[in-house]
């Protein structure tokens, strides 16, 4: 024990004692302890303070709880938009795969019909070819057998 401790030891340890005639005196009169209520009101304050502490700790677990739920809501949520953007996405290519291929579809048959008609065009112009050959042919023939019956008539006709 250092030497500073010693006296605050004696005056605490005669207050004590001095104390204790007044403490007997006064429990015999039936008023209670000092001492025991002051422990107790700081027992209820302690069990207020833990009651008030669990109400708090509750409090932020239920809002903790809370913007869980909320932050869940706001990524399913995210989640939806994303996925409805992506369907939108594939419905627009969709669509634009549907109209490239229209377009060619249509640009392939207009090249099979420019080639039709191309086709008509030179079967047509095969026949009149072959209807001048053969109106040549009438008219030479003609013309050989007029040649031939003037030369064979002289005059005859």
């Amino acid at each position: 024990m250092a030497l500073t401790t010693i006296p605050r030891t004696l005056v605490g340890a005669s207050l004590k004692l001095a104390r204790t005639p007044f403490d007997l005196a006064h429990n015999a009169l039936g008023s209670s302890d000092p001492r025991k209520e002051v422990a107790a009101e700081e027992r209820q304050r302690a069990a207020r303070l833990r009651e008030e502490a669990n109400e708090a700790a509750a409090e932020a677990r239920r809002k903790a709880e809370q913007e869980k739920r909320k932050a869940e809501k706001r990524r399913q949520d995210r989640e939806a938009s994303a996925k409805k953007a992506e369907q939108a996405r594939k419905a627009q290519a969709t669509k634009a795969a549907a109209k490239v291929k229209r377009a060619n579809a249509k640009a392939e048959k207009a090249a099979q019909l420019e080639k039709l008609e191309a086709k008509e065009e030179s079967i047509a112009a095969k026949a009149e070819a072959a209807a001048t050959e053969r109106e040549a042919e009438r008219l030479e023939a003609a013309t050989a057998a007029t040649k031939k019956a003037r030369k064979n008539g002289n005059g005859t006709s």
